[in-house]
């Protein structure tokens, strides 16, 4: 099974458009792109800006984009909690509004996996490559896929964070007139709707992918129970042709 560059783009649909990122600065950014500069830019005023960054250290908007970067766009099994450099690189260009050759980058995240040996990202996009080349799928396991990916109250007051009463959010143990802890986030917080525009596309795509995953899967389930169904009647047909007792009736 070979996937080229020409096949893979045909396949995901995604867009093409902006800069090759592969992990690194590359030529068109590098003399913009300042680390103290970014860090500045994307941690809270008490943050050090030099060593170790953590995702506890991350500004309000900045710490949401952050657990997209590490959960969806460039997934990880571990460090979630630590800022990379990758994962500055990838905050300062949606804060500066550079645009980034998604199509490039996943695939380039792909190659990476299986060069380290480690498991495939991205598992739709493994399923649609499967669908494609008509690998046969009935007997593998199957795993139920979350058609959305929500962001909730659940997740945000885990980043240290409550909810007011005029929908804006505030650090746990804030004072009153701390501004530092004070954070109106709501639908004119234009960062945080940039993000969400730039996923749309993303999360359009992957979601007609997982609703046809699961139109198949149903499918699949309804010929299963078909196919149950007749092994039973043969069973039964057979136990009266050969006067066998029939097996006592289901519990449930």
């Amino acid at each position: 099974m070979v996937i080229d560059q020409s096949l893979f783009y045909d396949l995901t649909q995604l867009s093409s458009e902006g800069v090759p990122f592969e992990g690194a600065l590359n030529d068109d950014w590098k003399f913009d792109f300042s680390v103290h500069d970014v860090r500045r830019l994307v941690c809270t005023n008490q943050a050090y800006m030099t060593g170790r960054l953590l995702a506890g250290s991350l500004a309000f908007e900045s710490r949401i984009l952050h657990y997209l970067i590490v959960r969806i766009l460039l997934p990880r099994s571990s460090n979630l909690a630590q800022v990379s450099e990758e994962d500055l690189i990838v905050m300062w260009a949606f804060h500066t509004d550079r645009q980034i050759d998604w199509a490039h980058l996943v695939r380039y995240c792909m190659h990476k996996a299986l060069r380290l040996n480690s498991p495939l990202p991205y598992p739709h996009l493994v399923t649609l490559f499967l669908q494609h080349f008509n690998i046969p799928l009935d007997y593998e396991p199957y795993v139920p896929i979350k058609r959305s990916f929500l962001i909730g109250a659940a997740v945000i007051a885990s980043f240290g964070y409550r909810k007011e009463r005029d929908g804006s959010w505030v650090k746990k143990g804030a004072q009153p007139n701390d501004d530092e802890g004070h954070l109106p986030v709501g639908d004119d917080s234009s960062l945080l709707q940039s993000i969400l525009d730039r996923f749309d596309g993303l999360q359009t795509y992957v979601g007609e992918r997982f609703d046809a995953l699961e139109q198949q899967v149903d499918m699949r389930f309804d010929k299963m129970d078909s196919r149950i169904t007749k092994v039973e009647g043969d069973a039964t047909f057979i136990r009266t042709c050969f006067d066998l007792p029939l097996p006592p009736p289901s519990s449930s």
